[in-house]
């Protein structure tokens, strides 16, 4: 029960409404974020210029609601053997956006910064989605379900892009997103709630696309990460549910007591 996850000095209860909530805040605050700055959505370095600080902002908004809610969404170191369906892939695809680098033209700053803001993007959605979501759901069901509700939340949200962006488009970035959220899911239950790890993934994964259009317009040759991550989910979910489909996470490794 929910109840017995929860001390008398917590503001917030894990639970169903928690994670509707930090769902529906993200999703406001990004679409808040689109109206405030008139974007364009063209996956180039403007977007997350014009939207860093939005970003920024929703990091520490869901870091609040982590503390008042006494989640322990940090909680392990390992890796597990999921992940490397993802970090394979990624090195490779760093190794093509070294190329890119390497061009004389290159715009270093604008690399930097692109770095340092795609950092907030994993921060702030992972923290959102599988730090408090996924926690939260998994108070009233098993990992492994509440792996698919944060990944199919995940999705949708997504969904706000249609704002500034094709419908078509944005469905299928609503669907490649969930995909997403299914393996970054699994990866962060099958690694005990390891949050720094599906941060770190979802950090190189925007910046592999784009870093290089920040250096010189140019895309990734050695990009092939999201087949690899359409089969990675896959195995996932059979993995995950063989391994986690009846396990409920204690109380304690939810919550600070």
């Amino acid at each position: 029960m929910t109840t017995d996850l929860v001390s008398a000095g917590r503001v917030l209860r894990p639970g169903f409404p928690l994670a509707l909530g930090a769902f529906a805040l993200y999703s406001v605050g990004m679409a808040l974020g689109w109206l405030i700055t008139d974007n364009a959505f063209d996956e180039t370095d403007q977007v997350l210029a014009d939207m860093w600080w939005v970003i920024a902002i929703l990091c520490v908004l869901m870091w609040g609601v982590v503390a008042l809610a006494g989640l322990r969404v940090q909680r392990s170191r390992r890796v597990g053997w999921l992940a490397w369906f993802l970090i394979v892939p990624l090195v490779v695809s760093l190794l093509g956006a070294g190329l890119v680098f390497s061009d004389p033209g290159t715009d270093w700053a604008n690399v930097a910064f692109v770095l340092g803001a795609t950092l907030l993007v994993g921060i702030g959605e992972e923290t959102a989605f599988r730090g408090i979501v996924l926690n939260s759901l998994a108070t009233r069901m098993s990992v492994a379900w509440a792996v698919v509700g944060s990944s199919v939340l995940f999705g949708l949200y997504h969904g706000i892009n249609v704002m500034i962006r094709p419908v078509g488009d944005t469905l299928v970035q609503m669907v490649l997103a969930a995909v997403t959220g299914v393996l970054l899911g699994f990866i962060y239950a099958m690694s005990g709630g390891n949050l720094v790890l599906v941060i770190v993934l979802h950090w190189i994964f925007d910046f592999r696309v784009i870093g290089p259009l920040a250096a010189d317009g140019s895309r990734n040759g050695l990009d092939f990460v999201v087949p690899v991550m359409v089969l990675g989910s896959v195995v996932a979910v059979v993995a995950g549910f063989r391994r986690l489909g009846a396990a409920r996470w204690p109380a304690t490794d939810l919550v600070r007591q």
